[in-house]
Order: structure tokens, then C-alpha cells, then sequence
């Protein structure tokens, strides 16, 4: 594989050299996201959908079988760009899904996680550099991907809670609800109905809290969720 200057060419050219279709499909409510995005897809007649709500993204991916989907977590209706990428590997599952982060408003945990093949901070995208030229060189030879901006942030915040101890975690708004029906009792499949959400999102979700907790089981995170309460853990907005 012939590595040139990180362009959109050069990416485009890298991915021809694997076995991903080169079928894109966008799902972001940014419009500056997805102008950008689409403008450099459509250059290379490779766009397949655009879609601003999980459920809109879900009926692009059945209808266009895109082999590679960009997704910012902000989305319409408080959908998650998370729960798209669960649902949309039940679907696809060969997909190269990019998901794209804010690191001042999303949980870079969660972010880490998630099923996406790649996961790089929004900054990252609009200043070209090494983050774009590894990723896509990352996905052209099958690996997973997550940037140097998503691991720094995530080390940033364990280092923090390690200097506040006794301080809150902090927690997503969905892991916030999550954490709401676990402290009544429900069961992971009881939440997923509840809160019509994925199975595996509302599992994803609890791994997330008892890595943010320092606990390892579901026992352990309800007692120390009922000794600090709710009202305490702040959200992500």
C-alpha cells in the first residue's frame, strides 16, 4: 500500500485496496458535518444516504447497504450515535463504521467502547494530520481504530478521578436513565424496553458506569448508585 500525504484522494485510493465497498452513508444532526462530509463523498460519487435521526440511518442502511457509515452521537429526537452503531452491526455486519466525538460534550469511555471499527475526536477531522492518515489506513487493512485524542482524554479523566477520590463519576444522560431503572431493580432486557433501546447498548452502557464506579459487577454498581443517589452524578450535556 503506497502511503502519500493524508488527502482525501490518497484515503480514498487506500480504501480501493481493501475489501470495504466504497458506498458511504452519513449520520450526523451537525449540519457543518454533514456538508463537509457529504461534499467530500459526492466528490468520488460514493454517497449513499444522509440521515440525521437513528431511525432514518437504520432504514438507509437496509435500503443502500453502505459499506462504510460516519456518525456524529448528536443526533435528532435524543437519539444516540452510540445505539446506531449497535444496531446498525446487527444489520450489517461486515460495516466500517467511523464514529466521529466531541470531546467536550460525549463520554470518551463510552465512545471507546461502542462496536465502531473507528472512533476519532471531532478536532481530529477538521485539522488534517497523522489521526486521519492512520485511521483510514487502519480501516483499509481490517484493524480497529481509536485515536490519539480519544485515549489522551480517557487517561486524562481516570487521572482526574484518581486525585478527586470520593468525587462522582460523571454520567451520560442515557447512562443517567439507565442508572435510574437498575436502582428500581429492572433487568438489562427490562431497560432495553423501557427505554427502547438496544439490549447490548443498555449492557454497553453498564460497562461503561462500573469501569466509571471502579466496580466489577451489576451488585456492586447498584449499592454504590444507592449510596451516592443520582442527584450527585452530573451529566454530560
Amino acid at each position: 500500500m503506497k502511503q502519500t500525504k493524508p488527502n482525501f484522494s490518497a484515503a480514498i485510493n487506500w480504501l480501493l485496496t481493501s475489501e470495504i465497498p466504497l458506498k458511504v452513508g452519513v449520520v450526523s444532526s451537525q449540519r457543518l458535518m454533514l456538508f463537509s462530509l457529504y461534499h467530500l463523498v459526492s466528490r468520488k460519487r460514493c454517497f449513499a444516504f444522509m440521515a440525521s435521526s437513528k431511525l432514518a440511518a437504520l432504514e438507509g442502511i437496509q435500503r443502500h447497504q453502505p459499506g462504510i457509515l460516519i456518525i456524529t452521537p448528536d443526533l435528532d429526537k435524543a437519539d444516540s450515535g452510540i445505539e446506531v452503531v449497535e444496531q446498525a452491526h446487527q444489520l450489517a455486519g461486515n460495516l466500517c463504521s467511523i464514529l466521529i466525538v466531541n470531546s467536550s460534550r460525549h463520554d470518551p469511555n463510552l465512545a471507546f467502547q461502542s462496536k465502531a471499527k473507528a472512533v476519532i475526536c471531532e478536532e481530529e477531522i477538521f485539522t488534517p494530520g497523522e489521526p486521519q492518515d492512520q485511521l483510514i489506513i487502519s480501516l483499509a487493512q481490517g484493524k480497529s481504530y481509536r485515536s490519539p485524542a480519544l485515549k489522551a482524554l480517557i487517561a486524562d479523566k481516570r487521572q482526574d478521578s484518581i486525585s478527586r477520590p470520593g468525587h462522582p463519576p460523571t454520567l451520560t444522560g442515557r447512562e443517567h436513565e439507565v442508572a435510574t431503572l437498575l436502582m428500581e431493580g429492572c433487568n438489562d432486557r427490562q431497560i432495553a424496553d423501557r427505554l427502547g433501546m438496544a439490549y447490548t447498548t443498555v449492557r454497553t452502557h453498564g460497562r461503561s458506569m462500573r469501569q466509571k464506579f471502579g466496580v466489577t459487577n451489576r451488585s456492586q454498581l447498584v449499592l454504590q448508585l444507592i449510596q451516592i443517589g443520582l442527584e450527585p452524578l452530573q451529566r454530560f450535556r
